[in-house]
């Protein structure tokens, strides 16, 4: 019982997300958003797949997804700053020796003028062998919106 206490708290350790806020939004209930992916770094086709099929997800769950034509629709620019994956066999093999996983992004919010409202910096990583990328990438998401929408817990 102990060992599984210990492994479970090794799992655990490695995981997390951190932001740094540099400008904070004034959110309003009815505020839409539009998002754009910027990437700088090279993130896989696969990755930024996961990362805008949950954006879309997470906005029209919470009713703020901008139909294209939404005159006061906010922008989400998200721009990944560092995206690094380790190979699944060196995750498993070796893990957290293999270094570990990590997205980052800045992300600006633009009102329909241009002018930034709010800007953050996301930090997603995984230095256990537990985890899943598309795991690591959802959580990503999840703090962009939670951002957006003023979900985030501070």
């Amino acid at each position: 019982m102990r060992l599984m206490i210990v492994l479970l708290a090794f799992a655990l350790a490695g995981c997390g997300t951190s932001s740094q806020v540099r400008a904070d939004y004034a959110r309003a209930t009815s505020d839409k958003f539009t998002y754009e992916v910027v990437n700088t770094d090279g993130m896989a086709e696969e990755g930024l797949t996961i990362l805008t099929s949950r954006l879309d997800a997470l906005l029209a769950e919470r009713g703020q997804r901008a139909a294209g034509s939404e005159p006061d629709a906010k922008k989400l620019t998200i721009e990944i700053t560092n995206y690094y994956m380790r190979p699944g066999a060196a995750r498993w093999l070796v893990g957290i020796m293999a270094g570990r996983d990590s997205l980052r992004s800045s992300v600006r919010i633009t009102d329909a003028a241009g002018t930034v409202v709010g800007h953050t910096e996301i930090n997603t990583k995984n230095a256990t062998a537990f985890r899943t990328t598309d795991g690591l990438i959802a959580d990503h998401a999840q703090e962009i919106v939670d951002f957006a929408t003023g979900a985030r817990k501070n």
